[in-house]
């Protein structure tokens, strides 16, 4: 609650108020469906999985630009991506949800170990010490994937760098096999990852 009030974005479901009193309950703007539900579906055309990849990045480069501190999600997945129709060319308006498991970065370590879920977390997930911005690049990454191949991301990280083989859209295959480097240090950025979107062709 304490993050989802501090944040204002157009691509993070907007917080409008919560309950302290007896079982806490929080209110937000009303979302159709999430992404997971809707890859079960229907398959998404290249220029839907583009605008909603471009929505989900603008949302988590604000939490990674997030003054004074950084704001690191650390649970990016289909299920925590929710849609709602619009007249837009891809018809869907995404937005990310759920900050549940999110921390501002702090110079010591954040807590809890491999929070999220398992089938989208790095490498460096299991180590407090080392969880960061690109933590959510990777998880970012992973949720691409699992948009372009139209199939649930696989459990391991080496499993996930054979599957990332698979995607046929060169652009796109590009970026996903930058995001899912072992290094964080070697990952895009949320910022470069967006200039990478805007050029990519359909």
């Amino acid at each position: 609650m304490s993050i989802a009030s501090r944040v204002r974005h157009p691509n993070l479901v907007q917080f409008i108020g919560a309950t302290k009193v007896g079982n806490p309950l929080i209110l937000t703007e009303l979302m159709s469906t999430s992404l997971y539900k809707k890859l079960q579906e229907t398959k998404l055309t290249n220029q839907q999985i583009l605008s909603i990849a471009q929505d989900v990045a603008l949302g988590l480069n604000y939490l990674h630009l997030f003054k004074p501190q950084p704001i690191i999600h650390r649970d990016v997945s289909s299920p925590n991506v929710l849609l709602k129709p619009c007249t837009g060319a891809a018809g869907y308006e995404a937005k990310v949800a759920d900050y549940g498991t999110a921390k501002l970065q702090q110079g010591t370590s954040t807590g809890t170990v491999m929070p999220g879920n398992v089938a989208y977390a790095a490498p460096e997930a299991r180590d407090p010490d080392q969880h960061s911005p690109a933590m959510d690049v990777y998880s970012y990454t992973v949720l691409l994937m699992e948009m372009t191949l139209y199939s649930p991301p696989e459990m391991t990280t080496g499993e996930r760098e054979v599957q990332s083989g698979s995607v046929s859209w060169s652009d796109m295959k590009s970026l996903i096999q930058r995001g899912l480097n072992a290094n964080p240090r070697a990952r895009p950025i949320m910022a470069q990852v967006i200039e990478s979107l805007k050029r990519m062709t359909i």
